[in-house]
């Protein structure tokens, strides 16, 4: 699960470098001189790859957060139900020496 989070991280971090390249002057000059086949067209699909790949990672991230979060919360009332059952039983045993 921790390599899963790790990854969706990952992916966040990537699609915002994708944007910002290719949204700026400086992201513009970078891609030409690495990709010099892209001269003279848009560079939009690279900021639309980057939100598209920083969007997947929030839904992925999203999810799995989600089911981590009711876990915990399954385990706290499972705790809180075992605290509670156990006080009482105490109380009741206490109550049992006292009657007898």
């Amino acid at each position: 699960m921790q390599k899963l989070i790790i990854a969706t991280f990952v992916l966040r971090v990537l699609g915002l470098v994708l944007i910002v390249l290719g949204l700026s002057t400086f992201g513009h000059n970078l891609i030409y001189n690495t990709f010099p086949g892209l001269e003279g067209h848009s560079l939009n699909p690279v900021s639309y790859l980057g939100i598209a790949i920083y969007i997947i990672g929030a839904l992925i991230y999203f999810f799995v957060n989600k089911k981590r979060r009711a876990d915990r919360r399954r385990e706290e009332i499972e705790d809180a139900e075992d605290r509670a059952f156990r006080s009482s039983a105490k109380d009741e045993a206490k109550d049992d020496d006292q009657d007898a």
